[in-house]
């Protein structure tokens, strides 16, 4: 491969929902297979539409899936063809996959590289069964390393992902003389397990940086094993300090008295059942040393069950939305002690969520806050822990509390729900005088009657639609609107030019709404969920949020729009495509995420928008996530809120514009090296939260 092309996977391009794509997926390292492979059932199409500006290369790899290629019988055919303006379809290549006999001997199947002509508006992959057809039969392919060779592109930064921060200096490994500030670990201990507890202590003593104490309270334990292992682990090592409670006074009352130990600068705090990675206040230490004026570090996580990680928490940078619904930061939790015992310390009325509640009073203090994406703590699931589930329903009460008290201090009128265990749903109250504008551009009437029937339904009183069209569908798309019983008086029409670019068109239809928010509509969408526009009005309404975006579902059920990430300034549609991993990764739509930007349909504040200039139509598609990627950059937030979810009604707009992609990618890297929200231990080839496996 030529190291000045730029290249672009597959599979962070999106896919035509609706149209031959259902027999179709991304998969990870099928059956030994490494990469990502596209999985294709024979006798099925898969549509990528592309704008291209120049000529671009093709490349990839096709073959059965393993078990077929072991088991299978008979032949399928691949073939690659593009699309025109004209949409007749033109073929490429084709190639029969290898007879069983061949395959023995070429396991790596058949190599394909085309090229794709400027004109391509979409790029076809298909699969064709043989005949005859039998049980047997060989009804499935993959296709390995699929990408587009951008060669008027220019090359991809592709810088080294450092830890947050600048290069830290060597840190030296203990000694008199401290340059760098000693760390406090707080441990609260109350009858742990004892082989839990030893492991959980020794964790601290086998830290390859040697500049902490621990600082260990024992609440009232019971348990002569305990209380030995304890005095004779502070007997052994000056760094290890003890105080005993005959009676015990809860979580928060043992780790305030540990902290009335510490004399560290920073505290961490270390559940007694827990333990850390070897290196973990090494890297605390190394981020203290890059930024000094740091007061809060949280790091990855995992949870552990017989010796085994059965769950990785990789996290997104500093999220404060994030925060309100889901105590995300959790473990390793490491904090400036002034900060904290300024603050009152822990708090027992709120035992079970202590920490959570500690947390949320210290950020209403600072936004001094670094994350360090690197798994530095081991939470160990057993019978009496919260990581084992529901041992300590009482745990999730306390944090409800936690934030709506938080919530009442910061004047944020909500009421605070219980999501699944740990997670929660923040409804803010709005006055039903705030206005909002639906805007949005459509070349045609389809699917906007339907649209519209839903936005009359939905119960925020004060809004009003602002619709660009073309001259010739304009009255047409009016009249889709008065049957929807959308009343002519809340309509503004704006005529465009037929075939003007429709971020334009959207971009004109905005300057002419007068409304408190703005709810840009890239294509008409159906509300799913009961107050879904009160929830994105409730986000677009808080201080420092530029965009809120809900969930946007194709009408087959799968995802289109739910964030977006840019790990390398390439966008990735995250979950795009699919249709189970919202609800497991995005909170059973209750956890609000930050994200990076929003597309397909956006709620702003109006003053946000003028502000910021607006929609840029150079960007084409991508307008929304450039005007996000602005917010950003000027310290505003973007957030996903799942559980205002749409349909979308009219028909999939989705380009994959490359000259858009080139232009937004240059930009990104002006001021970035990857996505703050998109950890960088996920695979970046796609937005679907898989973990890159070493």
């Amino acid at each position: 491969m030529l190291p000045d092309r730029r290249y672009i996977p597959l599979s962070a391009l999106r896919v035509t929902l609706d149209e031959g794509s259902t027999h179709a997926h991304w998969s990870l390292d099928p059956e030994g297979v490494l990469g990502r492979a596209l999985v294709q059932s024979a006798d099925s199409v898969v549509r990528i539409p592309l704008r291209l500006g120049s000529a671009v290369s093709f490349a990839a790899r096709v073959r059965p899936l393993p078990r077929d290629w072991r088991d299978g019988v008979g032949k399928v055919r691949a073939w690659i063809a593009v699309t025109g303006a004209d949409a007749a379809e033109r073929t490429l290549w084709s190639g029969l996959l290898p007879t069983a006999a061949a395959r023995k001997s070429n396991p790596a199947g058949l190599r394909v590289d085309c090229e794709l002509p400027a004109s391509t508006t979409a790029l076809l992959l298909g699969i064709d069964r043989g005949s005859p057809v039998s049980e047997r039969s060989i009804d499935r392919a993959v296709w390995l390393g699929a990408q587009i060779a951008d060669d008027a592109g220019a090359p991809s930064p592709r810088r080294p992902r450092p830890l947050p921060g600048p290069p830290p200096a060597p840190l030296p490994n203990g000694g008199a003389a401290r340059d760098h500030p000693l760390v406090s670990v707080l441990t609260p201990v109350h009858d742990a397990p004892i082989h839990m507890l030893e492991e959980a202590i020794g964790s601290v003593r086998e830290q390859t940086f040697a500049d902490w104490e621990l600082c260990l309270v024992d609440d009232g334990s019971s348990n002569p094993e305990v209380i030995a292992a304890l005095q004779r682990h502070a007997a052994a090592d000056p760094r290890i300090h003890l105080t005993r409670r005959q009676t015990a006074g809860g979580i928060s009352t043992a780790t305030n008295a540990a902290l009335e130990l510490a004399t560290g600068e920073y505290i961490a705090l270390l559940d007694h059942d827990d333990t850390l990675a070897a290196d973990a206040l090494k890297r605390v230490a190394e981020q203290i040393a890059a930024q000094p004026d740091l007061d809060m570090i949280y790091s990855d996580e995992d949870i552990v069950m017989d010796g085994q990680p059965i769950w990785l928490h990789l996290k997104p940078g500093w999220s404060p939305d994030t925060l309100r619904t889901n105590g995300y930061t959790c473990h390793l939790g490491v904090y400036r002690r002034r900060l904290v015992s300024e603050i009152g310390g822990f708090r027992s009325e709120f035992d079970g969520s202590q920490d959570v509640d500690m947390i949320l009073r210290l950020v209403e203090r600072t936004d001094r806050i670094a994350h360090i994406p690197r798994i530095l703590y081991h939470w160990r699931v057993h019978a009496s822990s919260t990581a084992g589930g529901d041992a300590k329903p009482y745990a999730y009460v306390a944090a409800r509390n936690a934030i709506a008290d938080h919530l009442e201090r910061c004047g944020i009128p909500a009421e605070v729900g219980y999501g699944p265990p740990g997670l929660y749903r923040v409804a803010h109250r709005i006055d039903p005088r705030k206005s909002i504008a639906l805007v949005l551009a459509v070349e045609d009437s389809r699917g906007l009657e339907e649209a519209a029937t839903s936005w009359v339904s939905q119960p925020h009183p004060t809004w009003e639609v602002v619709l660009a069209a073309p001259a010739p569908a304009l009255a047409a798309s009016a009249d889709a609107l008065e049957a929807a019983g959308v009343p002519a008086e809340r309509v503004t029409r704006i005529a465009t030019e037929t075939g003007r670019n429709p971020m334009a068109a959207l971009a004109a239809a905005a300057a002419l709404a007068n409304a408190d928010h703005l709810l840009l509509m890239r294509m008409p969408a159906a509300g799913l969920t009961y107050g879904w526009l009160t929830r994105l009005l409730g986000y677009s309404d808080q201080p420092q949020v530029a965009a809120a975006g809900p969930v946007v579902l194709a009408r087959d059920g799968r995802i289109c729009e739910a964030g977006i990430a840019l790990p390398d300034g390439v966008p990735l549609s995250l979950l795009h495509g699919q249709r189970s991993s919202m609800d497991k990764l995005f909170g059973y739509g209750t956890s609000v995420y930050n994200v990076s930007a929003v597309s397909g349909v956006l709620a702003t504040p109006r003053a946000a928008y003028q502000q910021l200039g607006g929609l840029d139509p150079d960007f084409g598609e991508l307008a929304m996530i450039d005007y996000c990627l602005r917010a950003t950059d000027t310290g505003q937030r973007v957030v996903i809120v799942p559980d205002a979810r749409l349909r979308a009604t009219g028909p999939d707009l989705t380009t994959n514009d490359l000259p858009a992609i080139r232009r937004l990618q240059q930009s990104w890297a002006r001021n970035h090296t990857e996505d703050p929200y998109y950890n960088p231990n996920y695979r970046t080839d796609r937005g679907d939260f898989e973990p890159v496996r070493s």
